[in-house]
């Protein structure tokens, strides 16, 4: 730390000399924007897969809840083919759990994206 300018300095050597630099927000911003990017990415691909899923449930899993149910429901955004039974059971629909995750992913996803931009847009001014 250099006591009179109250910076942090870093030894760079180059060629035969060593001179002090200071260090800049500039890496720790490519760090924080790396992080937000892998947050998304991550984000992206769990609600990627849970829609995968809720598809595999709704068509390949339940295809044929149609032809034995007379109260079904379906949805499109997640996928859910569903059975209201006489005795007040569900067959088929996904749980509250998976709709939280699923959801909540994307928002969070959303959110990452959001103050990814803002990072980058921070950066370039």
């Amino acid at each position: 730390m250099d006591l009179l300018a109250g910076k942090a300095m870093t030894p760079v050597v180059s060629g035969r000399h060593a001179t002090l630099r200071r260090v800049t927000s500039v890496g720790t911003r490519d760090t924080q924007l790396n992080r937000l990017w892998g947050a998304v990415c991550a984000f992206a691909g769990i609600f990627f897969l849970l829609w995968a899923l809720s598809w595999l449930n709704a068509s390949v899993l339940h295809e044929d809840l149609q032809n034995h149910c007379a109260d079904l429901h379906t949805a499109r955004f997640p996928f859910e083919k569903s059975c209201t039974h006489e005795d007040g059971t569900v067959e088929g629909a996904n749980s509250v759990l998976f709709d939280g995750i699923f959801f909540g992913s994307m928002a969070a996803g959303v959110g990452c994206l959001g103050a990814a931009f803002m990072v980058e847009a921070g950066r370039r001014t």
